[in-house]
């Protein structure tokens, strides 16, 4: 009798612990308000935007120019940037998120080019 008590003791590991585990990620997933999390999600974006533009192609570009010629070499590359960056804050502003995607892809592209 006491053999049967304990074994009734024991927690069983038959597969009961997911549907409860699915059930509480269920719960919290209907708890989060997803536009919330986005609106975040895209600030954070704009502001990393902005700092890859000015750590990966503003300041080496500004430390390289020393004269005309290297002004003409690196002074593109950088407004081209600044014009990246004004469209993902335009994207950002007009909750154009696939525009603002596609923006921070191509200004990553670039930093990672220069």
């Amino acid at each position: 009798m006491n053999i049967k008590l304990q074994e009734n003791a024991l927690p069983s590991t038959n597969g009961a612990v997911e549907p409860i585990m699915s059930q509480g990620l269920q719960e919290l997933g209907s708890r989060i308000d997803w536009t919330q999390v986005w609106k975040v999600t895209r600030a954070v974006l704009v502001v990393w935007a902005v700092a890859v533009w000015a750590l990966l192609i503003l300041m080496p570009g500004v430390e390289q120019i020393s004269d005309v010629d290297s002004a003409t070499l690196h002074l593109p590359y950088m407004l081209i940037g600044l014009v990246l960056v004004g469209a993902v804050t335009a994207a950002h502003s007009l909750k154009a998120d696939g525009h603002l995607l596609w923006f921070l892809g191509v200004l990553l592209m670039l930093a990672g080019w220069m």
